[in-house]
C-alpha cells in the first residue's frame, strides 16, 4: 500500500494569528499506510506544537515545521489495531516507545521523525522539523545612567541623548548532510612473504538514500573515487561489491616502473607513507579509455624517482556498470584490491562513490534572519521608533526590553538597563554666623550619593569657589551671603543646596590718617579709639619712616604727642607706621597694622 500523508489546512483564523506573530497551538492530522507491509493498519498521527510557522518547499515539495528553541513537540499516534507497539524514531534512532510522544527541542539544527508500528511495520512518512537558533543579542552598554523624571533619548544612532551599539547576530547554520562522497578511512596494503594474490578490502556504508532506491542504470554512478600510494600499477587488480553483491573490475594489474601516486616501500607508519594521488572511475570520464590504455599510452608523470607516476585522471572501468543494476543505493559498498605480488606495498588513503546528482535526496537547511526588532512597551517610554526610546525613567533601576523576531515567528530579547540614581544636595557649615573677621568656615558635605563619580561645586557668594569635597573657606569680608553647593552625577543630573552664612565684626577699631601736633588745641595726638576689646592687653608700636621706634605703649588711654619718646624731640613731618595688637571681646587676638602722616 502507498504511503499517503494527509495535511489538513490551517484555517483563516489560525493564519491570521500567525501574521499577528502571536504564539499559537496548531494540529496537523496525518494519516499513513505503508507501502511495504501486508494488511499495514492505517496510523493516525496528530502533531502538537507550540510554534510559529510551517512552510512548503516549492521545489523539494517538502514541508517543514519551524519551532522555536526550547519549545515541546507532541506526537500522538493512534492505530486500528488496539494492540499495537510504537516505536518513534528522530533521525533514524529509536527514541519513545510510547504511543505519545513528547519532544523538547534544546539544540538547533534539522530532524526527521517518523513512526513506526511495530507488529505489521507501518510506517508514517518523514516529518521534517526545523528547530531555530538562538541569536547573540549585544547592547553595549547593557547598562546606561539618566536622571530621574528627566526626558532623555536612548538609541542606536548620534541623534540620541545616550548612545548605544546594538547587533543581532546568528552563529549558526545547519544544513542536512549531503549524500555523497562518502569516504572511507585509511587501508594499509603491507607485503607479505610468499603473498601472493592477497585481496584488502575496505568498506562504506550508505544510508542517506530514500529506502528502496535503486541502480537503474550504468549512469546512476557518477563516479567512483580512489586515492592511493603503490608500487606499482603492474601489483594491483581493483574491483568493487555492490550493497547486492553484484562485482565489477575496475583495473586489472598493468604497466611496468609505474607508480599508484609518489610510492615508498617500508612505509608501515604515517612517517613513511608515500603521497597518495587522485583516480577514478566514470562511464563519462575525461580519459577516453581505462587506465590499461592510458599507460600503453604512456600517460605517466616523469619524475626524478624510480617509476614514473599515473597521472591523475578518471577512467572507464574495465567492465561497465551494467552489472550494478538492481542494486541498492544504501548499503555497504567495498573496494576489494587484489596484490598480485608478494613485493611492494602502499596505501589506500580513502575511496567513495558520487551518484548521479538527480537521485541524490534533497538538501535543507536551518537558518535563521531578523525580520522586526523593537523596544517593547513600557510605563515610562514616552515615545517608540523601534530603534530608539524617549524615556522618563523613575528612580532606581527601569528595565528596557529589546526584542527581536526571526523568520520563524520566535522572539528573542535583551534587557537594557537605565538607572536614574536620585542625588541630593546638602551640606553643614561649623558656624553659620562668624563673629570675627578672617575666621576659617568648615563645610561638611552631607551630599547623597557619597561616591567618587560626583563633582562639587561651591560657590561662596562672592566670586570665589572650591571644587573640593569639604572644604575650608576663610571669610574676609563683613556681611552675608548664600553658599551654594551644586553636585553633579555621572548622567549629568544636578542638585544644588545652599544657605546663608554672615560675618560680623566682634569688635570696632578707628585709625586717623593724619594729625598735627602744633598746640592749636587741634588733632594734635594720634590715637587708637577701640571698642570690645580687653585693655590690659593692648599694645602700640609708632615706627619712623626709616623704621626707628619713636613710640611705643600698653595703655590704651595713652596717645602719641609727637614727640620722640626717648628725648622728647618733635618728631619730623611725614609718613608714619604703627602696629596695634589687642585681645578682643571674643577672646581673639588681633593685629591692626598701617601708617598716617603727620603734619608740621
Amino acid at each position: 500500500m502507498l504511503l499517503v500523508l494527509l495535511l489538513i489546512a490551517f484555517t483563516t483564523q489560525l493564519r491570521t494569528s500567525r501574521m499577528k506573530n502571536t504564539l499559537f497551538t496548531f494540529l496537523v492530522l496525518l494519516t499513513t499506510s505503508v507501502s511495504y507491509a501486508q494488511n499495514c493498519n492505517n496510523l493516525n498521527l496528530r502533531i502538537d506544537a507550540q510554534s510559529h510557522t510551517s512552510e512548503t518547499d516549492s521545489e523539494t515539495d517538502m514541508t517543514f515545521y519551524n519551532i522555536c528553541l526550547g519549545k515541546t513537540l507532541i506526537l500522538e499516534a493512534k492505530s486500528r489495531n488496539n494492540n499495537a507497539n510504537y516505536t518513534w524514531l528522530i533521525d533514524d534512532q529509536e527514541k519513545y516507545n510510547t504511543q505519545s510522544f513528547t519532544h523538547t527541542f534544546e539544540k538547533s539544527g534539522g530532524y526527521t521523525i517518523s513512526l513506526v508500528e511495530s507488529n505489521t511495520q507501518c510506517k508514517t512518512e518523514n516529518i521534517y522539523i526545523r528547530v531555530g537558533f538562538e541569536p547573540t543579542i549585544q547592547i553595549t552598554p547593557e547598562t546606561v545612567s539618566a536622571c530621574p523624571g528627566v526626558d532623555v533619548s536612548i538609541g542606536f544612532d548620534n541623534s540620541n541623548d545616550i548612545l548605544i551599539a546594538q547587533s543581532t547576530v546568528f552563529d549558526t547554520k545547519w544544513t542536512s548532510p549531503e549524500c555523497e562522497d562518502d569516504f572511507s578511512d585509511p587501508t594499509y596494503l603491507k607485503d607479505i612473504e610468499g603473498g601472493f594474490d592477497v585481496s584488502y578490502e575496505t568498506s562504506i556504508e550508505i544510508s542517506c538514500f530514500e529506502e528502496g532506491q535503486k541502480i537503474n542504470s550504468i549512469y546512476d554512478i557518477n563516479e567512483i573515487k580512489l586515492n592511493i600510494e603503490h608500487s606499482f600499477t603492474g601489483d594491483l587488480d581493483i574491483l568493487l561489491m555492490a550493497p547486492n553483491g553484484a562485482v565489477i573490475v575496475l583495473f586489472e594489474a598493468a604497466g611496468d616502473n609505474v607508480w599508484f601516486g609518489e610510492a615508498t616501500d617500508n612505509d608501515a607508519t604515517q612517517l613513511n607513507q608515500g603521497r597518495g594521488f587522485d583516480y577514478g572511475w566514470s562511464m563519462n570520464p575525461s580519459y577516453n579509455g581505462t587506465m590499461t590504455q592510458g599507460l600503453l599510452n604512456n600517460l605517466q608523470l616523469s619524475e626524478d624517482l624510480s617509476a614514473n607516476i599515473l597521472i591523475s585522471d578518471t577512467y572507464l572501468p574495465i567492465q561497465n556498470f551494467e552489472n550494478l543494476k538492481g542494486s541498492p543505493l544504501n548499503g555497504t559498498w567495498t573496494m576489494i584490491i587484489t596484490d598480485t605480488r608478494e613485493e611492494d606495498n602502499g596505501w589506500v588513503f580513502s575511496w567513495g562513490i558520487k551518484m548521479k546528482e538527480e537521485l541524490l535526496p534533497d538538501t535543507w537547511s536551518v537558518e535563521n534572519s531578523i525580520v522586526s526588532s523593537s523596544f517593547k512597551n513600557n510605563p515610562t517610554i514616552i515615545t517608540n521608533t523601534n530603534e530608539s526610546i524617549k524615556i522618563q525613567p523613575e528612580t532606581g533601576n527601569n528595565k528596557y526590553t529589546y526584542q527581536v523576531t526571526d523568520n520563524f515567528g520566535c522572539t528573542h530579547t535583551k534587557d537594557l538597563n537605565v538607572l536614574a540614581a536620585e542625588i541630593k544636595a546638602n551640606f553643614e557649615a561649623t558656624n553659620d554666623q562668624v563673629k570675627s573677621l578672617n575666621a576659617d568656615v568648615d563645610f561638611n558635605n552631607l551630599s547623597t550619593p557619597n561616591t567618587s563619580e560626583i563633582d562639587y561645586y561651591w560657590d561662596f557668594g562672592n566670586g570665589d569657589y572650591s571644587f573640593q569635597k569639604n572644604p575650608q573657606y576663610n571669610f574676609y569680608t563683613v556681611g552675608s551671603r548664600e553658599v551654594k553647593l551644586t553636585i553633579t552625577d555621572g548622567a549629568g543630573c544636578k542638585d544644588t543646596y545652599s544657605r546663608k552664612i554672615t560675618t560680623e565684626e566682634d569688635y570696632k577699631i578707628w585709625v586717623p590718617t593724619a594729625f598735627s601736633p602744633n598746640g592749636d588745641g587741634i588733632n594734635d595726638y594720634f590715637k587708637l579709639i577701640l571698642e570690645n576689646i580687653i585693655e590690659n592687653n593692648y599694645s602700640l608700636f609708632i615706627y619712623d619712616s626709616w623704621g626707628k621706634l619713636v613710640f611705643d605703649t600698653h595703655d590704651i588711654n595713652e596717645a602719641w604727642d609727637g614727640t620722640h619718646k626717648d628725648n622728647g624731640i618733635k618728631a619730623a613731618g611725614g609718613s608714619y607706621t604703627f602696629i596695634s595688637r589687642f585681645t578682643t571681646g571674643q577672646n581673639q587676638t588681633e593685629e591692626k597694622v598701617g601708617s598716617f602722616f603727620l603734619l608740621e
